[in-house]
């Protein structure tokens, strides 16, 4: 038997004795050692994993920036404001009476005159009776302008004071605040702001504009939108931002009637700033309310007075029932007046406040007109229409070739009468749409028919446009 079996039985019968054939000086420890860590590996995957959550955070804010408003929009639908209307002006109509059909012309010309002369002797009679049984004295001059007071006291909750602040920087550059007011109108209410006429200028370089009312509340408003061509703008005031105790004091004006043939001679009541000082008044009449001012595609009309006014006047004019019949405007006072108050008539201003207010735009074409006086279109044998007295530089009309002496006949195909109807059916239309518009042209042999065509701009500006 040689060595090697001699160990292997050796070590069968330690294993038998319960000695462990393994010897001390041939046992091996085993240590695990710990993998080093790489630290490039682990800074990769960290900046990987910040990166990613940046991302996500970005896409989760920018989804809930862009998706937030409308499905707001879907839950809790934003009432819309109901869109401004104003109320027609009241026209006077005579009711033909049945018997009136049948009479002829002398029949109802005795009847009138005699109805006339009734009623005239019947009125000097009752004057001559209160003439001699009435005494006026200092009381009733009290009476009067008492009355006057509190009519003008109504009218002016609907004045507000307009403030325009801009942050502005004096001689040593501190900062500081610059201001000026004016008075405006608060013209309409459409369920969720009150909106204001107030001129343009008083907003030039406005960073914010302030509206305080008749109970010296203040509210900040935001402009609608202003009119390039008018000058004038609508502001509005949230009505969610008005206290209850400001509404019950303020209303909406009570728009009147400016037609010269019912205010020339009346009597009327400047409120607002007329001396240029907030909350002063005037007393006066209407001295002239056919004036035309000079603007393309209106038919504005400017109202004089006898009233003394400062040059900064603004705020209103209202008859005797506390109406508005004028928007004091001293930019276009006659030079040989220039302190004589004035306002634009407030019938031509209607469909102006409308489309400001519902922030429709004002249609322009840059056309300056007027009516030919019968007389002279039948002597001197020139059609009817819409003359053209000028164009505004580069306006549509102009580019589009019209010029001065051309007689506007139609738009769109329908018949223009009067400058005063091209303004009207100008006003129908809305900015962006295009139009034809059929002229007559004087040329050697007579007049010639022209067909010009172009697109309505736009003359108003502002933040709801």
């Amino acid at each position: 038997m040689n060595n090697s079996e001699d160990k292997k039985t050796n070590d069968i019968d330690n294993l038998s004795q319960g000695v462990s054939p393994i010897r001390t000086a041939d046992f091996m420890r085993e240590k695990i050692k710990q993998r080093p860590i790489n630290k490039k590996k682990l800074l990769r995957r960290t900046l990987i994993t910040v990166t990613m959550a940046v991302v996500f955070g970005a896409v989760a804010c920018l989804t809930f920036v862009f998706l937030s408003p409308l499905i707001n929009n879907k839950l809790y639908p934003e009432e819309k404001p109901t869109p401004v209307a104003l109320t027609a002006e009241e026209t006077v109509t005579d009711e033909m009476q049945p018997e009136d059909m049948y009479a002829d012309d002398s029949a109802i010309a005795a009847e009138a005159a005699s109805a006339a002369i009734d009623m005239a002797s019947n009125e000097l009679n009752r004057m001559q009776k209160e003439m001699t049984t009435h005494s006026v004295d200092v009381s009733d001059f009290k009476s009067m302008y008492t009355s006057l007071r509190d009519v003008a006291n109504d009218s002016a909750k609907s004045i507000v004071k307009v403030t325009a602040l801009s942050s502005d920087t004096n001689w040593i550059n501190n900062p500081y605040e610059s201001e000026g007011s004016v008075s405006g109108i608060i013209v309409a209410e459409n369920g969720q702001e009150y909106l204001i006429l107030v001129k343009s200028a008083a907003l030039n370089d406005a960073q914010e504009i302030l509206v305080s009312f008749v109970d010296d509340s203040s509210n900040y408003a935001h402009l609608k939108m202003s009119d390039t061509n008018s000058g004038f703008s609508i502001i509005a005031v949230q009505e969610k931002d008005v206290s209850d105790e400001t509404k019950n004091r303020i209303k909406v004006a009570n728009l009147g009637t400016s037609n010269s043939g019912t205010v020339t001679g009346n009597p009327v009541i400047a409120i607002g700033s007329p001396t240029g000082i907030q909350g002063s008044i005037n007393y006066g009449f209407v001295t002239a309310g056919n004036a035309a001012l000079d603007l393309p595609d209106t038919s504005y009309k400017l109202l004089y007075t006898d009233i003394y006014a400062g040059s900064n006047a603004s705020g209103a004019i209202v008859d005797l029932t506390g109406a508005v019949i004028g928007v004091i405007d001293m930019s276009h006072n006659d030079s040989n007046l220039p302190n004589v108050l004035c306002a634009v008539g407030i019938s031509e201003m209607r469909s102006l406040i409308e489309d400001l207010s519902n922030g429709t735009g004002r249609s322009y074409l840059g056309l300056h007109g007027q009516d030919v006086p019968e007389e002279i279109r039948k002597t001197q044998e020139i059609p009817e229409g819409a003359y053209i007295t000028r164009t505004e530089m580069d306006s549509p009309s102009m580019l589009a070739g019209i010029q001065s002496g051309d007689i506007i006949t139609r738009i769109n195909g329908e018949t223009v009468m009067s400058y005063g109807r091209l303004v009207l059916e100008l006003i129908k239309l809305h900015p962006g749409a295009d139009i034809k518009l059929t002229a007559m042209r004087q040329a050697t042999d007579g007049y010639v028919e022209l067909d010009m065509e172009m697109t309505i701009a736009d003359s108003a500006v502002g933040k709801d446009k």
